[in-house]
């Protein structure tokens, strides 16, 4: 079955409420060939995940997560359209400003070899519209 389209979004190249202290996270529903079977508006429980790069067999992953439900009635949640077209921020979605501090970044190995790994988990649709 065809899924919702969905991008991450990390803004490095704008000014969010974090600038130059954490690390910001959002998702945004995108539009897509198919968006006529599927149920809006879109109400999937969404997991993101920075992970930690720590070796495993010296200490245990501390990766950092946040979930969230969207709520139905916010307008980026609602079946795209046309008006989706920028990346202002009213049409974002939804994520956090401030995920991880880049304090605490530097606490583990979030960061290794100049990189990082960043795990956005969508809940599977119960159902495609018939």
């Amino acid at each position: 079955p065809e899924k919702p389209k969905r991008r991450l979004l990390c803004p490095l190249w704008r000014k969010p409420i974090g600038e130059g202290t954490h690390l910001s996270l959002y998702i945004r529903v995108l539009p897509g060939a198919f968006d006529n079977l599927l149920e809006w508006p879109f109400a999937r429980r969404v997991t993101f995940s920075l992970l930690d790069q720590s070796d495993p067999g010296l200490a245990k992953p501390q990766h950092v997560t946040e979930t969230f439900h969207p709520d139905p009635n916010w307008k980026n949640f609602q079946k795209p359209g046309t008006w989706r077209g920028s990346l202002d921020e009213s049409s974002l979605g939804f994520g956090y400003p401030k995920f991880i501090s880049h304090q605490d970044i530097r606490k583990r190995n979030y960061v290794r070899d100049d990189a990082v790994f960043i795990r956005a988990a969508v809940e599977l649709p119960r159902k495609i519209l018939s």
